[in-house]
């Protein structure tokens, strides 16, 4: 038999020299931790074709290697008319059971916030060809998840998917994550657009939940930049006179159709100048108010109580909102106080 097999990836195929007719008992098991478990055992009768070459062939399948780790097969020779002899002979090998290795690919890697498309993933273990044999312990099937992180504007900030790394960096964030039991040849993932929310990199993780390094793990990256469906604008030249802005300044604004229902925002800053004798005095920005953005809105009216001619000049800021609560600023327009001449 071979020394090695991969998980799943076909029929274990067994060579027998004997010169008896005896049946032949063959015991699968495998080893978890430091117990041995039994996983199958059938006897096998010698085809008449193989007695003149003394050579039986035996076929092990494939479904009772749904994992990584150590094999045990036993052929025992047994007695015909006692099966449960003690004079049954005994041959043990034990065969070393590789995991399939993970493939992970994600289309596209690179796209704009709150993208129209959908983002998908394909999980693939090349090399399984079958499923584990039914009534399978949960035990003897592994378990990953599957994990949306978003690392910040540093790729250097994905690390590699080990449960250490993303311990230590506090960047990350968990968007999504879904469980993955056993090892699917061919599995599809569909992210929502609303995941995409944030303008830097993201990773997507298989992990699984076992620390034991031996059980494969992999990633797929994706960078993400922000929307050009993002448009913003004053509907004003200066603040003041207000009132010929029919009782408020008017800010108009486009976005991406997938946005959350109420969670960007339209800020009003002020710019206010330092009162110091200077060719170029310092400002200094100060937050005024802010209108939630409803999904469906595209104009907000900002009343003219909020302004005064104390300041030098106004700022309305777009701010967007992801599904992991974090904002940013998008789109900005300043408009001076007074009319400039």
């Amino acid at each position: 038999m071979p020394p090695s097999h991969v998980a799943l990836s076909g029929d274990l195929h067994i060579k027998i020299v004997s010169s008896s007719f005896l049946p032949l008992v063959v015991q699968v098991s495998r080893l978890e931790g430091s117990s041995v478990h039994p996983l199958t055992t059938f006897p096998v009768y010698p085809e008449a074709s193989a007695l003149k070459k003394n050579l039986t062939l035996v076929r092990v399948q494939c479904g009772y290697f749904s994992r990584g780790g150590q094999y045990y097969v036993q052929i025992k020779k047994q007695p015909i008319l006692s099966i449960n002899s003690s004079d049954s002979e005994t041959i043990t090998k034990v065969i070393d059971v590789r995991w399939p290795m993970p493939q992970l690919t994600v289309t596209p890697e690179n796209l704009k916030t709150y993208p129209e498309n959908p983002v998908t993933s394909i999980l693939t273990f090349a090399k399984v060809e079958c499923l584990p044999v039914q009534n399978t312990p949960p035990s003897a099937l592994p378990e990953f998840w599957l994990e949306l992180h978003y690392c910040g504007h540093s790729l250097l900030n994905c690390g590699d998917g080990s449960s250490s790394e993303q311990t230590n960096k506090t960047s990350h964030q968990v968007l999504y994550s879904e469980q993955v039991r056993g090892l699917p040849g061919r599995r599809v993932f569909i992210f929502r657009c609303e995941l995409f929310g944030l303008s830097g990199h993201y990773s997507i993780f298989l992990r699984p939940t076992s620390s034991d390094p031996a059980i494969p793990r992999t990633a797929a990256y994706v960078k993400v930049d922000w929307s050009d469906q993002f448009v913003f604008n004053v509907h004003a030249h200066s603040i003041f006179p207000c009132e010929t802005h029919n009782g408020g300044v008017k800010v108009l604004f486009q976005y991406p159709s997938c946005i959350l229902a109420s969670g960007d925002r339209v800020r009003l800053f002020a710019r206010l100048r330092a009162n110091v004798a200077s060719l170029a005095p310092p400002t200094t920005l100060e937050y005024i108010a802010e209108q939630k953005v409803i999904r469906g809105q595209h104009t907000l009216n900002f009343e003219c109580h909020l302004f005064t001619e104390r300041y030098i000049e106004y700022c309305f800021v777009y701010v967007s909102q992801s599904i992991s609560g974090a904002v940013a600023d998008v789109r900005e327009d300043c408009v001076p106080t007074l009319p400039v001449s």
